[in-house]
């Protein structure tokens, strides 16, 4: 799908410091300049992943729910990863969890079809269910998962292996674009960056100014409910998709 009608534009990405140049290359690719304010920032807890560590052998199973926790652990340990996990069925919940594990040396045995935690409640009744598992995830994660394993008798270890928090960097640039009404789209990925958008600019008014995109319809309904006025939700799950339907709501208002 073409972004002609994106050229010219300033679109607000809300992603994590260290994940805003993949979008910011997709954004100048439709001839339109990307405009960070990071809201999201991601702390470790090594503490937590050590201690987990400290008894690997104990588990059939490892789980990772994102590529964030893979890089937590691998940043916590002197040990490579693929030594660590040398004797456990590891499971990725999608392709990009997976990709990261491979950076580590280590193929995932289990990706399941629909990148979730129900996804992974399938995939585990197709593949066996763990013996036990030890599941490292975000601590403000779904339990989903969790509660459906250890119904069907499965022992599970939960790692909070890092947590999001909202950055206190300054960001005068981006804000000093928005009192402008310089900002003609901000991008949302998910509820917690929703909420951090929203306090990072700490005026609803003007959070509002932009047209605003989120990228599923759980997010939509965290914005709502925070008051941001919603244009857009994504048809599909992914960056992509956020600005090919930012494309067809200005390509609309042109004709």
């Amino acid at each position: 799908m073409t972004r002609q009608a994106l050229a010219g534009k300033r679109i607000l990405i809300t992603r994590a410091q260290h994940q805003i140049p993949s979008v910011a290359k997709l954004i100048k690719q439709a001839q339109a300049t990307p405009i960070a304010l990071p809201c999201l920032e991601l702390q470790q807890c090594p503490e937590t992943i050590t201690a987990a560590l400290n008894h690997i052998q104990n588990y059939s199973d490892v789980l990772f729910t994102s590529s964030n926790g893979v890089h937590a652990v691998a940043q916590t340990c002197v040990q490579p990863l693929h030594e660590i996990f040398a004797t456990q069925r590891i499971a990725a919940v999608g392709k990009k969890t997976a990709q990261a594990l491979q950076t580590h040396g280590i193929a995932a045995n289990i990706i399941p079809k629909t990148a979730s935690q129900e996804g992974l409640i399938q995939a585990y009744q197709q593949s066996g269910l763990p013996q036990s598992l030890l599941f490292f995830r975000a601590a403000d994660g779904s339990d989903i998962l969790q509660t459906h394993l250890k119904k069907q008798g499965v022992h599970v270890t939960l790692v909070k292996a890092y947590q999001s928090i909202c950055p206190q960097d300054e960001a005068d640039d981006a804000l000093n674009l928005l009192v402008a009404h310089r900002i003609d789209a901000v991008l949302l990925a998910s509820p917690k960056t929703a909420a951090h958008y929203l306090q990072r600019v700490n005026n609803l008014e003007l959070a509002n100014t932009p047209v605003i995109v989120v990228i599923s319809q759980q997010v939509a309904d965290t914005a709502d409910k925070l008051g941001l006025k919603v244009q857009l939700i994504a048809k599909h799950a992914s960056f992509p998709s956020m600005l090919d339907a930012l494309a067809d709501y200005f390509s609309s208002r042109s004709h």
